[in-house]
């Protein structure tokens, strides 16, 4: 089993010096002791604070690691070792890429064989009394409660919500949301990398919406609950909002927990054939999106243009450990250099040139270049097709990705589609038919850049397009073996669900700002990571 390094909460690392003989006898160990919630070793305080009064037993017998006497999966090779090696330094010499420290290591262990839920609680404001700063506008501390006006605030302490399998979290808020003459309020903000990329829990009273929100670029998507009406946020109430057992859920005043059930986009397009169980899941997928991870570390109360008029007497988060988090300074895809070779969809054609290029970038900062002209073809015609403007891009940038769009335009133009030739150079393919100038492409950029990854995807169709049958079938034929030929994974949108949903679409092929955001971007984002 290899380690992956987890970034973890001071409050949860529990560590000790334990050294011992690797087999070959017995090496003095210091006593480990916990007071007062800090470890001691050998009666000298650390600067390690824990929650619970145990410090894991860490013992290496027969090649494995045992945790309080648990023989753990976790092999080591102590194997001609000094009597005086750690079970630490074994394990490290199997697994060098280790970046963490032992006090992580021992932590991480614990919790392998101690599998006990954790625990994280966040007091955001008590009686009033806010710990933080105030970005803008004003917050005062009246009578018990915390009065803001057009407020921004900065959280002295990052709420990490995780929300992948097994996470568990609850925001509790009592108070009145909506104070005046305030219509909505962004009330949990984080921003891991831009403002562009953004999760939020939010209030609109026009929508008469709670909801929980994912900004990527210039759309905002939110899914939560509806009241009776929106000026029940001008009233005070109790309000927990949580996620549970996969599912995001709502009660108010004590009342019974309600599913997620509504969607919008920007407020406005709000028609949604999904249950709440995939609503959750959907959700999950966008905050893996902008987040790079299964967690997004909320830092503010509102945001700019989603300031706060509130009234709030207390807000506590309480959230199941954020095993899985990271604190990272910049996306994952942050250098990755992307080239796009397409036509109109990898252009943008119905949405003002903004396509899920330019989204990622927003997103994540990394460098890209864009070949897409509309009405173009794979087969080269010598003036604007694919082929040719292959050779606007300079490999030797060493480009991480070359993508490209299977294009439709091909088959809506009766472009032959030939057939899957042999070889692996460009020379000899045959570039007048479709699987012919697929193959020359695969080929061209491998001889350009070697380490450059060559991405085809193909796009959704709607069912009323004519030639979607014939398009169809040359992915599950030729196309698919051209791949199986060259090693090359596809990104198929083809077959994904998003069809479905009718303000995704344009007309026919060509999918909305909506449609790339949520339906595209993350399946490109998650392709990248899956195959840096």
């Amino acid at each position: 089993m290899k380690f992956k390094w987890l970034a973890l909460p001071a409050a949860l690392v529990m560590a000790g010096t334990l050294v011992f003989g690797a087999g070959c006898g017995e090496a003095a160990k210091p006593e480990v002791t916990v007071q007062d919630g800090y470890v001691y070793v050998d009666g000298e305080r650390t600067d390690i604070q824990v929650n619970e009064p145990h410090t894991p037993e860490v013992t290496v017998q027969d090649g494995y690691v045992y945790v309080d006497g648990q023989k753990t999966d976790i092999q080591v090779n102590a194997a001609g070792e000094t009597p005086q090696a750690s079970a630490f330094e074994l394990w490290k010499k199997d697994n060098p890429d280790y970046a963490g420290t032992e006090a992580d290591w021992l932590a991480w262990l614990d919790r392998l064989t101690h599998p006990q839920e954790e625990k994280m609680q966040y007091t955001l404001i008590e009686n009033g009394e806010f710990s933080g700063s105030v970005v803008s506008g004003t917050a005062t501390t009246q009578n018990g409660s915390l009065k803001l006006q057009n407020a921004v605030l900065r959280l002295a302490e990052g709420v990490v919500l995780p929300s992948g399998d097994g996470a568990s979290w609850e925001a509790e808020i009592a108070g009145t949301l909506l104070t005046g003459s305030a219509t909505s309020a962004q009330i949990l903000v984080g921003e891991p990398f831009t403002d562009l990329g953004r999760v939020y829990l939010g209030v609109n009273k026009g929508k008469k919406m709670l909801y929980l929100g994912v900004r990527l670029n210039t759309v905002y998507v939110n899914f939560g609950w509806v009241m009776e009406s929106g000026a029940f946020f001008n009233s005070k109430h109790t309000y927990k909002v949580g996620l549970r057992n996969g599912e995001y859920y709502l009660s108010v005043d004590g009342a019974a927990s309600k599913p997620m059930t509504e969607i919008n986009f920007n407020q406005e397009k709000s028609d949604w054939p999904e249950s709440p169980a995939q609503n959750s899941a959907d959700l999950n997928t966008l905050i893996r999106t902008v987040a790079a991870q299964d967690a997004v570390e909320m830092t503010g109360l509102g945001a700019s243009g989603f300031t706060w008029n509130a009234d709030i007497q207390t807000f506590t988060v309480t959230t199941s450990a954020p095993v899985e988090y990271r604190r990272l300074l910049v996306h994952p895809l942050a250098n990755t250099k992307i080239f796009y070779l397409g036509s109109s969809i990898t252009y943008g054609y119905a949405s003002g040139g903004a396509a899920f290029g330019e989204i990622i970038h927003d997103l994540t900062g990394n460098p890209f270049q864009k070949e897409a002209v509309s009405g173009t073809t794979l087969v080269d015609n010598e003036t604007s097709s694919y082929v040719q403007r292959l050779r606007n891009f300079d490999f030797s940038q060493n480009p991480d990705f070359l993508v490209v769009q299977l294009s439709t335009n091909d088959f809506s133009q009766g472009k032959p589609l030939g057939s899957v030739q042999d070889g692996t150079a460009s020379s000899g393919f045959n570039t007048s038919t479709v699987s012919g100038a697929i193959q020359y492409i695969i080929a061209y950029a491998k001889e350009q850049c070697p380490t450059c990854k060559v991405v085809f995807y193909t796009g959704t169709v709607s069912d009323k397009w004519g030639y979607k049958t014939a398009y169809e079938n040359y992915i599950n034929g030729d196309f698919k073996k051209i791949c199986e030929k060259w090693e090359i994974e596809p990104l198929d949108i083809f077959h994904t669900r998003y069809t479905n949903f009718t303000f995704f679409w344009n007309d026919d092929i060509h999918p909305t700002l909506e449609g790339y955001t949520f339906g595209w971007t993350p399946l490109f984002m998650q392709y990248f990571r899956d195959h840096l």
